[in-house]
């Protein structure tokens, strides 16, 4: 037999290929929702999600990156050999996004680089911390899948909606937690007892998601009282709670 004239054969995807690009593709789904002004989108953050709709999207995705329109589509029944049922695809999409999350941004060799500069240019901890946490919070303002996380609180009753906001919590406190360490001893600072750094990073982390969500909801007075465009009334709070949390390492190294 022979194939049609011009008709390139396309190697066929594995199961992990197939499982990343409906990840991909749902993951813009959800994320597109969070524009959706209709009553619909006060629903369940994934309970709109279906596969057929992903299915679609995943064909565009690789449709796009191939330049070929004609490439096959992705079908329901290759993704119903990785999940078999609908429910099975949302619970771990729910992971898949909890742990894209979870990443601290600046991520930590970016944070721990800055830090290093910043006190070799005679920089305070203060400017230095003010700096990765502008980042920060411009990022999680403007992030679609924040704003996704943030849907799932009201659905925090569901084991498997509790478990995903749990990892998320956990892994993003253990990386912060690196962060805030690398800070304190690029600047020679440790923490008061009796607390550790996860109290630190736990504290601000809240802190900052309080400062987010008054941000997206459009709430004013968030300048920094200073008048200063670099900072923000966020960075100010966070910097004062670290301060209150910390203090320099005796110069004699006493406990």
């Amino acid at each position: 037999m022979t194939t049609q004239a011009g008709r390139r054969r396309l190697p066929r995807r594995s199961l992990e290929e197939t499982r990343a690009l409906m990840l991909e593709a749902a993951t813009k789904l959800v994320c597109a929702g969070t524009a959706d002004t209709s009553e619909a989108a006060v629903s369940a953050a994934l309970a709109h999600v279906r596969v057929k709709q992903v299915t679609e999207e995943a064909t565009r995705i690789i449709r796009d990156r191939l330049g070929d329109t004609a490439a096959p589509a992705v079908t329901t029944g290759s993704i119903y050999q990785i999940w078999p049922a609908q429910a099975d695809f949302q619970a771990e999409l729910l992971f898949h996004l909890t742990s894209r999350q979870a990443e601290l941004v600046p991520d930590l060799p970016d944070s721990i680089r800055r830090f290093q500069e910043a006190v070799e240019k005679g920089i305070t901890w203060q400017e230095a911390l003010n700096d990765v946490l502008t980042d920060n919070h411009r990022n999680h303002r403007v992030d679609p899948i924040y704003r996704v996380m943030l849907g799932f609180y009201a659905s925090a009753a569901n084991p498997r909606v509790r478990e995903s906001l749990g990892h998320y919590g956990e892994s993003f406190t253990k990386v912060a937690c690196e962060a805030y360490q690398a800070l304190l001893d690029t600047y020679r600072l440790r923490m008061r007892a009796p607390y550790r750094v996860d109290h630190l990073a736990t504290s601000i982390a809240s802190l900052l998601d309080g400062f987010h969500m008054r941000w997206i909801a459009g709430y004013g007075e968030l300048a920094d009282p200073h008048g200063d465009e670099n900072w923000t009334l966020a960075t100010r709070v966070a910097v004062m709670l670290f301060d209150q949390f910390t203090e320099p390492v005796p110069a004699d190294g006493a406990s």
